[in-house]
């Protein structure tokens, strides 16, 4: 991204935190955007950049998922918290990833923390794994089963071309 997007983006990120478009918000909103500039100047990492191939049949697929899962555990905490009962049983799995990418364990742990009811709490690239706390947590097999169908099609929407990260 180049420096005028990026004085264009925090230009309007201020815009939109204040709620008013005049000249006086935008005059200051790029003071400030230069302010920032100088006070944290952008340097060079030394890291290569990911170059990413998205397969359209695979992305639709894990945002379907994805969709499919946020409603399901969105029920199921309402069920929890309107129920007399208490129906929580709490556990950790820790469960290796089979895909060699950085990019696949980030999206993995990223998309776990979306839905209530699980967080993730670790994830090491060696070993790769990483450590799910469940907050209803019935069976432990099928925990894993959805954990290894989540890695399956985070792996099939995204086909990183380069080197990872580090």
């Amino acid at each position: 991204m180049s420096v005028v997007a990026r004085l264009v983006l925090l230009v309007a990120v201020w815009l939109l935190a204040w709620g008013r478009f005049d000249v006086v918000h935008v005059l200051v909103g790029l003071v400030l955007a230069v302010v920032l500039f100088v006070a944290f100047p952008m340097v060079p990492s030394g890291r290569r950049r990911i170059a990413l191939s998205l397969r359209p049949v695979g992305v639709a697929r894990l945002l379907w998922h994805v969709v499919v899962q946020l409603v399901r555990s969105n029920l199921l905490m309402t069920r929890e918290i309107v129920s007399r009962r208490s129906r929580i049983h709490t556990g950790v799995i820790h469960y290796a990833l089979e895909s060699p990418s950085d990019l696949v364990l980030t999206l993995v742990a990223n998309i776990i923390a979306l839905s209530p009811g699980t967080m993730t709490v670790d994830a090491t690239r060696d070993p790769r794994t990483i450590s799910v706390h469940f907050l209803l947590l019935e069976d432990v097999s099928a925990a894993e089963r959805s954990l290894a169908h989540l890695e399956r099609l985070v792996a099939g929407a995204v086909r990183p071309s380069g080197a990872s990260v580090r």
